[in-house]
């Protein structure tokens, strides 16, 4: 399952440290993906503690990062770390930019049957320097949800989590398509397409007819890799991020309205 990623990520880097071989049947990542071209998807980051990679998020602001909630409650030794870049192999990568704080949703519930809300943000201590072509715009937009939140519509996955051959560690990307939407989360992926242990946190992305891209995914769990999962949507958390944060995220107006 992959709400329980952090776990399992931080055992696996530890067993293959220590010179242990690696289970024959090692779950896959962006299962059925490939590798990111070098300056693609900047903003799709990985999230680091002492032991190196357990979960992926988006960049969303120079300071702030979305990632799945579970991976802001899980125990990261040497602190929590944003690392941008392409990534390493084992997922053996330090992040360069430290975590000043980082919250989980105050609806997060792993019970409920309406979507578990597992989304979080991390605030970092400073500004990642990157071109503002690297975040792409939070879909909030109605039209615009109609349009890329349907099944049969096709998502652009990206993450650094565990791979067919057995690899982590490296940006890994695929398209997978939508299977169901509700009012919180979306399933996506199947017949060989999806995320994995490694990848929860990240991004799903989706191409408007006009070229332009929206994000609107943060990976939450599922069952065996390649089957399909769910996303929680960064819509339905976006108001509570942006003013548990503190941090302005120029969404459109009439978003947020005021209570």
């Amino acid at each position: 399952m992959r709400h329980a990623i952090s776990t399992l990520a931080l055992f696996s880097l530890v067993a293959t440290s220590c010179g242990q071989t690696p289970q024959e049947k090692s779950q896959p990542s962006i299962y059925g993906g490939k590798k990111v071209e070098s300056g693609q998807w900047p903003g799709a980051v990985a999230i680091t503690g002492l032991l190196g990679m357990y979960c992926s998020g988006t960049l969303v602001n120079p300071r702030l990062v979305i990632t799945a909630a579970h991976c802001i409650s899980a125990f990261s030794p040497g602190g929590t770390y944003v690392y941008v870049g392409e990534g390493w192999v084992l997922g053996l990568i330090k992040g360069q930019y430290k975590a000043l704080r980082k919250a989980a949703s105050p609806k997060y519930d792993q019970q409920s049957q309406g979507g578990w809300n597992d989304i979080g943000y991390i605030v970092l201590e400073k500004p990642i320097d990157l071109p503002a072509s690297a975040f792409v715009p939070i879909l909030t937009d109605p039209e615009e949800t109609k349009e890329l939140l349907a099944p049969g519509k096709t998502s652009h996955i990206v993450g650094f989590g565990n791979r067919e051959d057995g690899g982590i560690g490296r940006k890994y990307e695929a398209d997978a398509t939508i299977t169901d939407v509700n009012a919180n989360e979306v399933a996506i992926g199947g017949g060989g397409v999806d995320s994995c242990q490694g990848d929860s946190g990240g991004p799903a992305y989706g191409k408007l007819a006009n070229g332009q891209w929206r994000v609107y995914g943060v990976v939450s769990r599922g069952g065996d890799c390649g089957t399909g999962g769910l996303w929680g949507l960064m819509g339905a958390n976006i108001c509570w991020i942006q003013k548990d944060s503190g941090i302005n995220l120029n969404l459109p107006q009439g978003t947020c309205p005021e209570a």
